[in-house]
């Protein structure tokens, strides 16, 4: 359970996918500027058993409160350790990461959730 006044966020990855270093510097700067206080856990993917029971829809994922900000209806893959993730950016573009102001007002409905 999070500590008072921090907000639980798990950040999930695969070292297959060459974002994750990326992916964990954007979560702490997205933090930093919604002013929220992480209590982060941080969860290398390593099967896919583990990713089936963690419901892992690629690498990174980012859980808020339990719970993926961006997740869609329905995973587009079976849930696989070495996945990685699509997200939707600016422009109708994809990529390997949130945009920085989706992650930051998903940080910032979390928050106001807890």
């Amino acid at each position: 359970m999070a500590a008072p006044d921090r907000l639980a966020v798990s950040f999930l990855f695969s070292r297959e996918c060459p974002s994750h270093e990326e992916g964990l510097a954007l979560l702490r700067a997205a933090a930093r500027d919604a002013g929220v206080d992480l209590d982060l856990t941080v969860v290398e993917v390593l099967t896919d058993a583990q990713a089936a029971e963690l419901r892992f829809a690629g690498s990174p994922t980012y859980l808020i409160g339990a719970r993926d900000p961006f997740a869609s209806a329905a995973p587009e893959h079976a849930f696989q350790h070495d996945a990685c993730r699509a997200y939707a950016r600016p422009g109708r573009r994809i990529g390997p990461l949130p945009h920085h102001d989706d992650l930051v007002a998903a940080l910032r409905a979390g928050r106001d959730r807890a």
